[in-house]
């Protein structure tokens, strides 16, 4: 394949200017018609509790040291069947346990007593219940089972204002970025394969000959002084 003209590509593409145009224009449409019609939005809604791994009123660095170490099994017991299956019946939902134990996502940061629970769903209202009906089974079993009772919520989840999956201005960026992408690369693929010799710089480059005279297009002529003489 032979070595890429950089200014001669450029000057391929500026007369080409209304094929990328319209190739990118229609991208665009394409792809915020998925975003904004075929996507399904999705809402976050998120919930906290205080872990204090103890019963008395004072914590001190061995209880933070104890609640550590216990974050994998509260990770555990949040997300086990018995949990969630009581949520699930608790609301009515439709879904199996390992279908909602993928929708819930629990963190909590270093050396923290503070375990944040969030829950994604494709409604709302959903998320928002399900997070907090989650964070109740969770305190009550792990109140019969590790008999702590230190377990306390510190904030509900409540309401999400907005799909946590959309954002329609990044979305439209992206879009045009494709369609520009898309709309110069079939430009390149067409330039490299096209072979044909297009002035008599090109026949000296390709062919390696002296070009000693070149016949002029007469019909192209004729054409422009016709137009002249009407004006």
């Amino acid at each position: 394949m032979e070595e890429l003209n950089v200014l001669e590509f450029l000057s391929y593409i500026r007369k080409h200017a209304i094929f990328v145009f319209i190739v990118t224009i229609l991208i665009t449409i394409i792809g915020l018609f998925y975003f904004m019609v075929i996507k399904k939005p999705l809402y976050v809604s998120s919930t906290s509790l205080t872990v204090t791994g103890t019963e008395t009123t004072k914590i001190s660095t061995n209880d933070i040291t104890l609640n550590t170490k216990m974050i994998p099994t509260y990770q555990e017991v949040i997300t086990s069947r018995k949990v969630l299956s009581k949520v699930i019946s608790d609301l009515k939902l439709s879904k199996s346990p390992e279908e909602l134990a993928q929708n819930i996502t629990i963190k909590a940061a270093t050396d923290s007593l503070v375990l944040n629970i969030s829950v994604v769903d494709s409604n709302r209202n959903v998320a928002r219940d399900v997070a907090n009906e989650v964070t109740n089974v969770f305190k009550s079993e792990i109140q019969d089972r590790y008999n702590i009772k230190n377990v306390e919520i510190l904030d509900e989840a409540l309401l999400s204002d907005s799909p946590s999956n959309m954002n329609y201005l990044k979305s439209a960026v992206i879009c045009v970025v494709l369609g520009l992408f898309f709309s110069i690369g079939l430009l390149l693929l067409v330039f490299f394969l096209d072979n044909t010799v297009k002035n008599t710089e090109q026949i000296g480059t390709k062919l390696e000959m002296v070009v000693l005279g070149s016949v002029p297009d007469y019909n192209t002529i004729n054409r422009g002084k016709k137009k002249g003489g009407s004006k």
